[in-house]
């Protein structure tokens, strides 16, 4: 995991993505194994639209960001930081929720959850990677281990710097959330 830190940001980008990816759709596998009879109760609803329905998928989504990045930006043990630890558990959530048809309105087929997730959660869960890779090694107290003993680095708020690459990793990981409430809410490529 210290590698992690160190890897120029896009990089870091496609390995947190692909390792948030392979979490959520094994945990969406085991969930849709063991739950079978999940798949037979959904029915077919009138989905919700417009800006409350947008403002909502915002405001929702910016919160679990700013979670993110301040677990990252924080605090580090090793290679490991709060906001590792909350976008994985949200791999294992997103998973276990979509695997077993857990929604507030199930859907009626697989079909029809992985259609929803290819159009709004894809690009969710793309901005919480996005935003994790662009603050993990920002962090401003560092320790070697967990529990920390002491501080091998310490930094304040004011020396908090982002490189172009990682301004426009997080651009994207704006884009994409907004890309993500806008398709949610106005039903875009339904």
């Amino acid at each position: 995991m210290k590698k992690l830190i160190t890897m120029n940001v896009f990089l870091r980008s496609l390995v947190l993505w692909l390792a948030f990816m392979l979490i959520l759709w094994s945990v969406f596998a085991f969930g849709w194994a063991t739950h079978p009879q999940a798949w037979n109760r959904g029915i077919d609803v009138q989905q919700e639209t417009g800006w409350p329905v947008f403002w909502f998928i915002i405001g929702r989504n910016l919160l679990l960001l700013l979670l993110i990045a301040a677990g990252n930006i924080f605090v580090r043990f090793g290679g490991f930081t709060p906001g590792l630890v909350i976008l994985f558990y949200q791999a294992l959530a997103i998973g276990w929720t979509a695997g077993t048809n857990g929604f507030m309105e199930p859907f009626p087929t697989v079909a029809a959850a992985n259609a929803a997730f290819l159009r709004i959660g894809l690009w969710e869960t793309t901005a919480y990677v996005l935003v994790c890779a662009a603050t993990l090694p920002k962090s401003l107290l560092v320790a070697a281990d967990f529990p920390a003993k002491a501080w091998t680095e310490t930094r304040r708020i004011t020396d908090l710097r982002f490189d172009p690459g990682e301004r426009l990793v997080l651009g994207a990981g704006g884009l994409s959330l907004l890309f993500a409430a806008l398709s949610e809410a106005f039903l875009l490529l339904a």
